[in-house]
């Protein structure tokens, strides 16, 4: 498959470069098939540096040797007669599916500790597996970096879009109406095959990425069967039904299974906690006007990708256009597969996903995103203009907590609206973002 350049090449990259005694582990994290792999590859053979790499899920053999270490100098003994390593300061030691071991974990600290001049790199889609219940987590050892499905402006650049692409990271506003209508157009598309490497190359392809997802899903069930067990791998896929059919709604555990009795809702309560720890599901914890109300509210949960919502959620469903479906009842669905994305893309940032309700039954915010040290509002609205009525929600949470900037992502065109100022308030305005732009937001935010 085409390697696709990625955003976060940059922070792998500066790591390798660090010139530093004892450097920390990266550990790179993401889900499986986000492309973890191929970039940590990429900019590996970018580097000039020596490379030694194993797979601890293909390479067998090496995963029993390495879980009959005991000590640390037995592990170095393995590396060395089964990997000829040794560390240097041109090497980089690549181990991927690391969490595979039972025993790797309890090495991690050594690595820094014990080797000089090494570069080391663990990657897996469940690294918090790594370091299992006995294993201490190594803190102030390791460096993380989370790897997630493609940005739009990857999926551009692998669309063969490159000036697009350029356009979504640069500067330029406000956008001409005829580049708006076509970035819609492919962000309709980005909405339906999502980011994930393999289901974006073959649509580009011309290829069925339904069936890419489809096969993706059922190895993502085999994962859980093999770790969860027979009985539990059941709650997990209801667990991801439940997530996607009732995205932008509160996240119950009836909605997993009815009625849950006490063991089985613990057992749900565990699932989530493991898939939101191997980056799967998104969790939104919603705030309130005071620090019981936010206790009280259910939070949120999203998909770490829409492909993967939509195909769990549309299944013989006809799918929702951007542009071409216009009824209302027809359409209200795609409002929250749009809060999915832009959960995503805030999640990317590396921010916290939280959102805030004025009362249980009303007044509700579906993004608090913290940038320079403020609490941003940012509302979803999956319409294609906005209008003053649309405005209400966001105006009202601005004047209570006397902030001046709300933003509006929805498939309307830039614009910013200045409301009037309350009396004693400081002007407020509102930024009305397209979604093909969210990639932008901390910029734009700052800019203002």
């Amino acid at each position: 498959m085409q390697y696709v350049p990625r955003t976060i090449e940059p922070v792998i990259s500066a790591f390798i470069a660090r010139r530093e005694l004892h450097k920390n582990v990266l550990l790179v994290e993401g889900a499986r098939q986000v492309g973890k792999t191929s970039v940590v590859e990429h900019v590996v053979a970018q580097s000039g540096k020596q490379v030694t790499a194993a797979n601890l899920e293909r390479d067998t053999r090496l995963r029993v040797l390495l879980d009959s270490c005991q000590e640390f100098r037995e592990f170095e003994q393995v590396l060395a007669d089964r990997l000829r390593f040794t560390p240097a300061a041109d090497r980089v030691l690549f181990i991927d599916e690391s969490q595979e071991s039972l025993q790797l974990g309890r090495f991690v600290r050594f690595m820094k500790e014990e080797w000089r001049d090494a570069t080391v790199i663990l990657s897996g889609s469940t690294l918090k597996r790594l370091f299992r219940d006995d294993v201490r987590y190594p803190v102030g050892r390791v460096d993380r970096v989370c790897v997630s499905p493609f940005s739009f402006s990857e999926f551009l650049v692998a669309s063969g879009e490159e000036e697009l692409a350029t356009f979504i990271r640069g500067e330029e506003l406000p956008i001409a109406p005829q580049r708006h209508w076509r970035l819609l157009e492919l962000f309709d598309q980005f909405l339906v095959s999502g980011g994930l490497p393999a289901a974006v190359m073959a649509q580009v392809a011309g290829l069925d990425h339904q069936e890419v997802v489809t096969q993706i899903a059922a190895d993502y069930e085999q994962d859980f069967l093999r770790i969860f067990g027979e009985q539990d791998s059941a709650i997990v896929s209801a667990c991801f039904r439940s997530v996607a059919n009732f995205v932008g709604s509160p996240s119950k555990n009836t909605s997993v299974i009815p009625s849950p009795g006490t063991t089985v809702n613990a057992r749900i309560n565990d699932v989530f906690a493991r898939l939101q720890a191997w980056h799967l599901v998104l969790r939104s914890d919603q705030r309130g006007p005071s620090p019981e109300a936010a206790h009280a509210y259910l939070p949120k949960r999203y998909l770490f990708d829409t492909g993967l919502l939509r195909w769990h959620r549309e299944l013989g469903v006809p799918s929702i256009n951007v542009l071409r479906t216009r009824a209302t009842a027809a359409r209200s669905p795609l409002g929250g597969i749009l809060e999915n994305q832009v959960a995503i893309e805030v999640n990317r940032l590396g921010l916290p996903l939280s959102g805030w309700k004025k009362t249980p039954s009303g007044g509700e915010i579906d993004f608090l995103v913290s940038l320079s040290g403020q609490l941003v509002p940012v509302e979803c609205k999956a319409s294609l203009t906005i209008d003053r009525r649309s405005l209400r929600g966001i105006a009202d949470y601005l004047t209570s907590y006397g902030q001046t900037t709300g933003v509006i992502v929805s498939f309307a065109a830039y614009a910013v609206v200045d409301l009037d100022a309350a009396a004693g308030r400081p002007p407020r305005r509102v930024i009305l973002l397209p979604a093909t732009l969210l990639e932008r937001l901390p910029r734009i935010l700052q800019q203002r």
